[in-house]
């Protein structure tokens, strides 16, 4: 495919490219044009305008400010790291169900996808391993979702975007409060709040309903209401109420034919159900709203998704990627989450406020899927060799029947059971000290997850097309239970003083881990203290320009059971920065710097390694570098209708600074300058409409360059790579009342089909053209 945008380039292009970005953006094309709203000004980066004498404002809504990383103690225009604030406006202009598409336009976040719906996202910060996004924190409404952060943070449950006003991206100084991850950042996704309306106003809610391609189909629905409280129970008060559910399907894009002709499922169901109840006790001296609130949280997801780990030879990719082997015919992944949580606020004086939660989450998945043949041959190795293998492949495709005993498909039944459960508070102090605005928050989280997996092989023969049992017996082949518990504290100070904003942190864990090996009749316990410091400096050198600096530990924990020489994963992290921000226009330059003295890999099946499964390796030292860009300009076309123009720019680059032998399937021998897998050298993302008052059409474009497979020699994916990705989308709506709103878009316009990734086994594309209509009745 040819080159369309940048080729690949030394530093010095990159950052002419990154500073032409930012500094078309102090060239105001629309001097009379009216500022953005709060939706649209929230969606971009340091999206508002820098004031040389701003305080610390609070927003409108209590609830949503106290779970949010950018609550009103970090205004993005001067926060001390890097930020991007994407809000309700930019979540549904494009409708975005997948959230590697939500945040293909942020810089600095690196995707690798797998099933073209997002369903099990591969997510990255900064050089941080993308894989099941397992080395940064997620969060949604300031909670670790995870199904078990620190034993097994893999992220196999994903919560359903169309449900979030909000997604929070951080990366720098400020991560350290919401670890245990810190070396990439922190994804915050703010699910909906119950109405501001009052009693007399009434309930509000919306009706979603859309239909597209490959029977594609979304119901999304919430109703929200306040109602007056006067009894013996709860005193004198307003009660919210917030209900909200979701159902999302598709058949799928692949194909996959049995051996009568007939065509077997590989779509997918989702549905989640939330809801919140909110008090709000009255004061009891002149009846007005008090200083607290509580509030409940409950939720209920399930998917039932016919996904398989088993790709494509490159030669089958060629003649048609959508296709599926035969061998896949009984694969299905099913899972149920569950979620509770009890938050209450209150205003202890002018001064201190506390924030508290408790949380329960369980998370249940079965994945039936094939696994390998008997065979002592991987995967990866018959479908990147087919010419040695073509018995294998003929079998895989269901052209051939098994014969013997290398041949037999040995199909794993992968049951996991998660809980995450933990209380957390926030302290904080909001005052003057001399001429200094200073706010400190002091918290603290005793946390617990578990996950106890049992894995059973059962051994099938492929017999016209047909997977069949073959009469042997099934077998454990994993049997664990692994949990650890984990004291975590934190003090963040924030300061301003004059046109200097300051931010010095500590984050403390103490992390015990316990693994037991049921197979193995093993016992293994691990304990680790860590101190985690960080700083960020904002200096506002005009009422439009500032520059940031920061540095940060960065730190990922063992999972329980490592043996004594795996290190936890550790790095310093750097950045400096220039901002500039008007109300029309805004932009940043961002470099980074991250300073590794240990990377870790882990042996998942996603990660292709079906060896020592779960077990981490030490990577020892790398650098990972590289800058940051994105503007934002809105021109006024006409009286009536505007451009609106977004660019990001990221360039990065990667070097390992030791050479080593590694079993780990994605490093192999590592040689001192060997580049990161999956680590893309260039990603640019364009975003441009036309907006008139009742309607708007948008492009975005996306670029990303190819991404090496492994990191070294004597691996099996050594010296293959992605295919470059030139992907464009469109979406429309139109306002036709009050309450009806129509759209409509298109993923993928041009139908590129290109290799997106050979893990976990085999060529896997993204997602294809897809159009999509729907409407939205709001009351």
């Amino acid at each position: 495919m040819t080159n369309l945008v940048v080729e690949k380039s030394p530093v010095a292009l990159a950052l002419t490219l990154a500073f032409t970005l930012a500094l078309t953006s102090q060239h105001s094309v629309a001097a009379d044009e009216p500022s953005l709203n709060g939706d649209e000004q929230s969606s971009i980066v340091a999206s508002v305008k820098l004031s040389a004498g701003s305080s610390i404002s609070r927003p409108t809504s209590k609830q949503v400010e106290v779970i949010s990383i950018f609550g009103s103690h970090n205004q993005l225009q001067t926060a001390t790291g890097s930020a991007v604030v994407i809000g309700a406006a930019q979540l549904e202009l494009f409708e975005f169900d997948d959230i590697h598409r939500v945040l293909q336009g942020v810089p600095g976040v690196y995707i690798r996808e797998e099933d073209g719906y997002g369903l099990r996202p591969n997510i990255g910060l900064r050089g941080a391993t993308s894989e099941r996004s397992s080395k940064i924190a997620l969060m949604e409404d300031g909670i670790l979702i995870a199904p078990a952060p620190y034993a097994a943070p893999a992220a196999y449950y994903f919560p359903m975007m169309s449900r979030m006003i909000q997604v929070e991206i951080f990366k720098g100084p400020s991560a350290i409060q919401y670890g245990p991850n810190t070396v990439g950042g922190a994804i915050n996704m703010v699910s909906r709040g119950i109405t501001e309306n009052s009693v007399a106003q009434g309930g509000e809610g919306m009706f979603d309903l859309a239909y597209g391609q490959d029977n594609y189909q979304k119901s999304h629905g919430y109703f929200s209401t306040n109602i007056a409280s006067d009894n013996a129970l709860t005193g004198k008060g307003k009660i919210g109420v917030l209900v909200e559910g979701i159902h999302l399907g598709s058949d799928g894009f692949k194909t996959l034919t049995d051996g009568q002709g007939n065509s077997l499922d590989t779509g997918f169901e989702k549905n989640e159900v939330i809801m919140k109840l909110n008090y709000v006790p009255l004061s009891s001296g002149n009846g007005s709203a008090s200083n607290q609130f509580f509030q409940f949280k409950m939720g209920y997801g399930e998917e039932t998704s016919n996904e398989t780990y088993l790709g494509l030879t490159d030669e089958d990719f060629a003649a048609n990627g959508k296709v599926r082997y035969l061998a896949s015919q009984k694969d299905k992944m099913d899972w149920e989450h569950y979620q509770f949580q009890l938050s209450h606020y209150i205003e202890l004086s002018d001064e201190f406020s506390l924030f508290s939660q408790a949380y329960h989450r369980e998370f249940d998945r079965d994945w039936d899927r094939f696994n390998s043949f008997v065979s002592n041959r991987s995967m990866q190795r018959i479908l990147t060799e087919p010419s040695l293998n073509k018995h294998f492949i003929q079998v895989l495709r269901g052209e051939s029947d098994t014969f013997g005993n290398d041949d037999v498909l040995v199909f794993t039944l992968n049951d996991r059971r998660y809980y995450s459960k933990g209380i957390e508070t926030k302290l904080t102090w909001d005052t003057s000290i001399a001429a200094a605005e200073v706010i400190v928050d002091s918290g603290i989280r005793l946390h617990q997850d578990n996950v106890r997996r049992k894995h059973t092989a059962r051994y099938y023969d492929m017999t016209s097309a047909i997977m069949v049992l073959n009469g042997r017996p099934s077998e454990v082949i994993t049997h664990n239970d692994d949990t650890a518990t984990a004291v975590a504290a934190f003090t963040n100070v924030n300061a301003v003083i004059d046109k200097f904003h300051l931010t010095l942190g500590l984050r403390v864990e103490y992390i015990e881990g316990e693994a037991i090996d049921y197979l193995q009749n093993t016992n293994k316990e691990n304990s680790n203290t860590v101190f985690l410091p960080g700083a960020g400096l904002f200096y506002q050198l005009t009422a439009e320009h500032g520059l940031l600096v920061g540095v940060n530990k960065g730190y990922v924990p063992n999972s329980p059971g490592q043996e004594s020489d795996v290190d936890p994963e550790e790095s310093w992290n750097y950045e400096f920065g220039w901002r500039y921000s008007t109300d029309d226009i805004q932009g940043e330059v961002i470099g980074f710097y991250n300073d590794y003295s240990n990377l870790k890999g882990a042996c998942t099946f996603s990660s292709g390694c079906t060896e020592k499964l779960d077990q981490e390796f030490n990577g020892g030292e790398i650098d990972v570098y590289g800058i940051e860009a994105s503007t934002s300009i809105r021109w006024q076309l006409t009286n009536s209708l505007t451009v609106p123009v977004k660019i990001a720019y990221t360039y990065s680059q990667s070097e390992f600074q030791n050479s080593f032998d590694s079993t780990f399937s994605q490093w192999g021998s590592v040689k001192v300058g060997d580049e990161l897998p999956y680590l893309p050298e260039q990603q640019l993302s364009i975003e441009m409409g036309l907006q008139a008052e009742h309607w708007q059409a948008s492009l975005l474009f996306k670029y990303v360059t190819e991404m090496s497979e492994a990191a070294g020699s004597n691996t099996e994916l050594e010296g293959l790579m992605t295919d470059e990705l030139v992907q464009v989308d469109f979406s429309a709506w139109y306002q036709l009342n009050n309450q009806i709103k129509l759209y409509g878009k298109i993923d993928n316009i041009t139908d590129e089909e290109v290799v997106v990734s050979r893990r976990p086994f085999g060529a896997r594309p993204g997602k294809p053209r897809q159009v999509i209509v729907g409407v939205k009745y709001s009351f």
